[in-house]
């Protein structure tokens, strides 16, 4: 059985190497990673399954939205980062959600010493993974720390699928999350989706850099500004979410900013970059609808004494650039000098918090307008 359904041996490019990594392994998408090229065949193709899908901790109510908007009905969180759902749709409505981290097919019960074979064969013939590249047989790994459960595993995958096991170049992985065996679909991994990125240690995660954009509300031809754009990756989250926007970023670094630029283009966003300091803004008062930006705390970037100066600078001219209905979106770990820093600025607020996990750091983003009086007064 090669993972297709009913679809003739089609010679289809192979699935390029994949460069996909457990978070705490380090870097997921890597400089040299090539653009992907999707292998899902008949992306419109109605399927039915039952499927596990997984965001960054903190966002799984939107994920749940999202999920619940495009078919999923039950569609139930597992935990703040997951939700399980019997999704009747096609594929390219799940590979649009921004958010979503990962999706796999359920596949048994994480006790069971095997995920359940029928179960997975089912979904080859009616369910995710039929629309797969049946060019040749599917190309999965396993993803156990114990090597004898791995190896058994690997298999009895082998003996009832006639699959190939290839950890370096694959389609389907099997892994156990959230009490449940996965066989977790490559195609709809968000380091395929987004495709290539150059990166910096502290770059912002893809799927938080859309969960920030989901934040913000974006609308058709705004302006929006990140202060501290880094390699672009919050540009590109916002122009995947309406190609309409006006979009700058500003980063003192000129190596990171080449990065930007060549992040940039390999996604086709219109973008203005420039290597300069991050404040002030380059910008008239009272122009930018949207500042949203991943702003310094950390080891990595910046430290608390230079935030100190830098944070109460910083709502200064989120102050005196944002419009009267404008929002500013910032993701900090310096919590409470944030809180601080709007709190003594005239004219602004914070109006929500969401605390996100990723890559062993729990920062919050902040969601910061003006207050109904300076609003009021501005019109």
């Amino acid at each position: 059985m090669t993972g297709c359904r009913g679809l003739a041996a089609t010679a289809v490019a192979r699935l390029l190497p994949s460069s996909v990594r457990n978070e705490s392994q380090g870097l997921i998408i890597t400089s040299n990673q090539r653009a992907y090229t999707s292998a899902l065949l008949h992306q419109n193709l109605l399927i039915s399954d039952h499927l596990l899908c997984t965001t960054v901790h903190g966002a799984a109510d939107l994920l749940l939205e999202d999920l619940r908007s495009r078919g999923a009905n039950p569609a139930t969180p597992v935990d703040d980062a997951t939700v399980r759902s019997d999704f009747r749709g096609v594929i390219a409505t799940l590979r649009a959600i921004e958010i979503l981290g990962s999706a796999g097919i359920v596949v048994g019960h994480s006790t069971d010493t095997l995920p359940d074979l029928d179960r997975l064969l089912a979904s080859v013939d009616h369910g995710l993974l039929g629309v797969l590249d049946c060019g040749s047989p599917l190309r999965f790994r396993v993803e156990l720390r114990d090597a004898a459960h791995r190896r058994k595993v690997i298999d009895a995958i082998k003996v009832a699928t006639g699959w190939i096991n290839d950890p370096a170049d694959w389609t389907v992985n099997i892994l156990r999350r959230a009490g449940v065996w996965i066989a977790e679909v490559g195609e709809l991994h968000y380091s395929r989706r987004f495709g290539r990125l150059r990166r910096q240690p502290w770059s912002t995660n893809p799927v938080l850099a859309a969960v920030l954009v989901r934040l913000a509300k974006l609308n058709s031809g705004q302006l929006v500004h990140d202060p501290f754009c880094g390699t672009g990756t919050l540009l590109i989250a916002a122009h995947r979410a309406y190609e309409t926007l006006r979009i700058t970023g500003t980063d003192h670094d000129r190596r990171t900013l080449e990065m930007a630029r060549g992040n940039l283009d390999d996604h086709q966003v219109a973008a203005t970059v420039t290597s300069t300091a991050a404040l002030p803004f380059p910008h008239p008062d009272h122009s930018v609808d949207r500042v949203v930006s991943n702003v310094p705390f950390g080891k990595q970037v910046g430290n608390h004494g230079d935030n100190v100066i830098l944070y109460p600078r910083l709502m200064t001219e989120i102050a005196r650039t944002l419009r009267p209905d404008g929002r500013a979106v910032l993701l900090t770990e310096d919590k409470r000098l944030l809180v601080e820093s709007v709190a003594r600025t005239p004219g602004l607020k914070i109006i929500r918090e969401r605390l996100l996990r990723y890559s062993g750091a729990s920062p919050t983003a902040y969601v910061i307008m003006r207050t109904r009086t300076v609003r009021h007064r501005r019109r």
